[in-house]
């Protein structure tokens, strides 16, 4: 397994949670309670409220606008740690919302306040530098260790502000992708499993990385007590995937534990089996990294304009939890009727020196992917969890 994998795949996971990543020394905490410190909070204009409409395609190349519609008043909230996305030249990246940080909540967060209050903590994250250099056979940089404990650090002061200054005693959806993904299982780990605030967990949407369970069994591994989620109505649970076309399955991943196994949830089928995707896609093909990102083609042939930032694409990508050499994982797969006019090709394939790296899958778009259909589970399991409470009211 390449180095360049390891770090986008499994980096966090040599690190998180296991006492082995430490602050940077002297690194001053961070103030949540400045709004200067969050990406997104539903309290303000901010750049969660974005142009999130999007154009429909059928089979037969027939288009129709659907519009975004922010809930008025949910019950429940959402709190997303982005991937990494940080340009700068340090190995943490500075507490500042840039282009890369408001793009990663454009294309897998913002559509969230649909269905929930989005929160979104700034986060000294590790940045892309280290990921640069091994792309291009230099050393890795210093310090990652110390400045992943620091990315978790500074995500359990915004969690415990989230908490103390804002959660109400309300439900709760983690949401988390790559880098975010990794300081959310940390953050599980230490702060919700087993513990009485894991009464407030809806559910932990955990995309781009690896959630252990005991070999057979739902839970057991990562987390002890938080299942995987195996039905749409259940919440508390977790919803773990990483995306790859069938066509070209993981060579190479961490190893996992003996008598564990990796854990797959897929959001199109939480019971089991196959199902359509329902992917929100961007229409130019930008994606949360775009210097590794391929071009997109025509989304119809023959090509017509398309004029919203994101396009649907119903009843065209089916996915399923499969086994491979290297553990289970969310495959990906095209099923074009006759006849149809979509060419079935999208973009979200890490491009390394412009050739499609085998090392990533669809890491790029692992949200996109199935976004229509994670916000489809968590209105379920917003109304299972308020009809809970409304039961177990005193």
């Amino acid at each position: 397994m390449k180095a360049t994998a390891l770090w986008l795949g499994a980096v966090f996971a040599l690190f998180a949670g296991q006492g082995m990543a430490q602050a940077a020394v002297g690194a001053a905490s961070v103030e949540y309670g400045d709004p200067a410190s969050w990406l997104c909070r539903p309290d303000r204009d901010d750049v969660c409220r974005t142009d999130l409409s999007s154009t429909v395609i059928d089979a037969r190349g027939q288009l129709r606008t659907e519009l975004f519609e922010r809930a008025v008043d949910p019950p429940i909230d959402c709190f997303y740690v982005y991937p990494t996305v940080s340009e700068a030249t340090s190995v943490s990246a500075p507490l500042a919302v840039t282009t890369a940080e408001a793009r990663a909540a454009r294309q897998q967060f913002a559509r969230f306040a649909s269905v929930c209050r989005p929160y979104a903590p700034l986060y000294r994250q590790v940045s892309l530098e280290s990921l640069k250099r091994a792309e291009d056979g230099a050393p890795q940089m210093e310090g990652v260790p110390e400045a992943i404990g620091l990315a978790e650090r500074d995500v359990l002061a915004a969690w415990r502000h989230y908490l103390a200054h804002d959660n109400a005693g309300r439900g709760v959806v983690l949401i988390g992708h790559s880098q975010g993904a990794g300081t959310l299982i940390s953050l599980i780990a230490r702060e919700i499993d087993g513990k009485p605030i894991q009464d407030r967990l809806v559910s932990a949407i955990i995309a781009g990385q690896f959630i252990e369970t005991a070999k057979g069994q739902d839970r057991g591994g990562t987390f002890k007590s938080v299942p995987a989620c195996r039905s749409p109505d259940q919440t508390g649970c977790v919803i773990a995937f990483d995306t790859w076309r069938e066509e070209s399955p993981p060579a190479g991943r961490p190893p996992t534990e003996e008598g564990a196994e990796l854990l797959c949830a897929n959001p199109a089928a939480l019971t089991g089996g196959r199902g359509f995707l329902k992917p929100y896609l961007s229409t130019i093909g930008e994606t949360i990294i775009p210097f590794y990102t391929g071009p997109q083609g025509p989304w119809t042939d023959p090509s017509r304009a398309i004029p919203t930032p994101f396009v649907q694409l119903p009843d065209l990508l089916l996915a399923e939890c499969v086994d491979g050499p290297t553990g289970r994982y969310l495959a990906v797969g095209v099923r074009r009727q006759q006849g149809d006019q979509r060419p079935g090709r999208f973009t979200g394939d890490v491009m390394v020196r412009d050739r499609i790296s085998p090392d990533y899958g669809l890491h790029l778009i692992d949200l996109n992917l199935a976004m229509g259909n994670v916000l489809d589970v968590v209105r379920r399991q917003s109304t299972a969890f308020q009809e809970t409470r409304m039961r177990t009211r005193p």
